[in-house]
């Protein structure tokens, strides 16, 4: 799959700025400036799938089902679903720390070796040589709320937060306003 995003990113104008891959489905914030998404992810999963096919064995859908866009406007939305991407692999259970999980681009060792750069969004107060503050933000936990919130806004083709049943209004994570400064 590294090898199919960074032909993308090579042909295609790919800008990845994080990934996260799971047994049965990925996770994938992207910018496509030169190409239609559509044609992008059809290229990807395809080729993706007939790789994984061929080395497996396997003759059945590799992944869950159809990918899932959705378009994100908006700085705060962006490092939300950003985080919530790399902390998959900790809400699965897989890992303590998002930056363990073998397949991340947070991982040290994984984006040591990748074909292409990580286009970076983390703002520049996380960003340090080791990563380690941009690793921290990253593993304080949402709370449910907040991630049901992002979990709903990245399910829409438009990226919105939830709203709340009684105030009807969005239910915005907060975390990583408090390492801005």
């Amino acid at each position: 799959m590294i090898g199919k995003l960074g032909q993308l990113h090579k042909e295609h104008g790919l800008k990845i700025s994080a990934f996260v891959l799971m047994n049965n489905h990925f996770h994938l914030l992207m910018l496509t400036p030169n190409e239609d998404i559509d044609r992008v992810m059809y290229f990807f999963m395809k080729n993706s799938t007939l790789a994984m096919q061929k080395h497996t064995g396997r003759i059945n859908k590799i992944f869950g089902g159809r990918y899932k866009g959705c378009l994100i406007d908006n700085q705060s939305y962006l490092l939300n679903a950003y985080k919530y991407i790399l902390r998959n692999p900790v809400r699965a259970g897989i890992t303590q720390y998002a930056q363990e999980y073998a397949y991340s681009s947070l991982n040290p060792d994984a984006s040591q070796s990748l074909p292409f750069k990580i286009d970076e969004v983390v703002p520049l107060s996380l960003q340090s040589p080791n990563k380690i503050l941009e690793w921290r933000w990253v593993n304080e936990a949402f709370t449910q709320e907040e991630t049901l919130s992002i979990k709903t806004g990245l399910s829409k083709s438009h990226f919105a937060y939830q709203k709340d049943r009684t105030s009807r209004k969005e239910v915005r994570p907060k975390c990583f306003e408090k390492y801005m400064t």
